[in-house]
């Protein structure tokens, strides 16, 4: 049986697949994309019966600037955090003169992503971020 945590991530990761899914569709259909539409259709689908046979609610977007900020910063730290070069490496082997001048670029970004996190979920009174 999955937890309240468990349960509250698959709702709002598949919440948000489904809506951002949507607001591409809506350009694909406009670009006359009949092929991607069909495919993307059948994504959303899929998300939706995920979710319902997972008896988990789709999320949507938070309302709450507050909470938007804070969820679209911890979005793109982790998104940014996969940019450090030792993820990298799964792509390619990184140079270490790449590596030593990309890392405190990454870092200075993730740091503030960070920052921007905990700023707005205190602004809230939210908990603490799942990342440091």
């Amino acid at each position: 049986m999955l937890n309240e945590h468990q349960r509250r991530r698959l709702s709002v990761r598949l919440g948000r697949l489904v809506e951002e899914g949507e607001e591409l569709l809506d350009r694909v259909r406009e670009a006359g994309e009949a092929g991607l539409a069909g495919e993307l259709e059948a994504l959303l689908d899929a998300a939706r019966a995920a979710a319902s046979r997972l008896e988990v609610p789709l999320a949507t977007s938070p309302s709450d600037l507050g909470h938007l900020v804070e969820v679209w910063s911890a979005t793109w730290w982790t998104r940014m955090v996969d940019c450090r070069p030792e993820h990298l490496r799964g792509l390619g082997e990184v140079d270490p003169r790449d590596a030593e001048r990309l890392a405190p670029i990454i870092e200075e970004v993730t740091g503030r992503l960070a920052r921007l996190q905990r700023l707005a979920g205190a602004r809230r009174g939210g908990a603490e971020p799942e990342h440091p």
